[in-house]
């Protein structure tokens, strides 16, 4: 999908909702952008790497969020399986979200509706869930509060 680089800034910011961040999205889908096609390149995202699947439910990738959840049941029993997870987050958390937007933006159908329709539809479409992250907080620090000191335990026992 071709993007008329005078309107990238003003849809990326009606779907991100955060303009301190329209950079940093804006390269991640640049960059993940190639001849107006969607190609995975490696990119970095920190919040990915240490957030994992909850960065993906915070940006409302649902699909990625329960894929990312799921796996890092999975990699539990993998000796640093985690970290592997966490890496595989970080690297392609801007390829999904260019995606997202991609998918945003033809349902907002960018091209064919005035400007100011689109970044309506962009704004309903995009943007995070806030209690995300104090959902991550509770989660984390459950398995905080009752695996570690198990962990410890065992390691105590042997």
């Amino acid at each position: 999908m071709h993007i008329d680089s005078n309107d990238i800034d003003q849809l990326i910011q009606a779907h991100v909702q955060k303009p301190e961040k329209v950079y940093v999205y804006k390269a991640g889908v640049q960059g993940n952008t190639v001849n107006d096609q969607l190609a995975f390149k490696a990119t970095w995202s920190w919040w990915a790497f240490l957030g994992g699947w909850a960065f993906f439910l915070y940006r409302k990738m649902y699909l990625q969020a329960a894929i990312f959840f799921v796996l890092s049941l999975c990699t539990t029993i993998i000796p640093f399986g985690w970290i592997i997870l966490s890496i595989a987050s970080g690297m392609s958390a801007f390829y999904f979200y260019a995606q997202k937007f991609q998918k945003d933006l033809l349902i907002a159908q960018y091209g064919q509706k005035p400007i100011e329709d689109v970044n309506q539809t962009l704004q309903y479409l995009g943007g995070y869930h806030s209690w995300v992250t104090v959902v991550a907080i509770i989660y984390y620090g459950f398995i905080a509060l009752f695996a570690v000191p198990v962990l410890l335990a065992t390691l105590a026992i042997n």
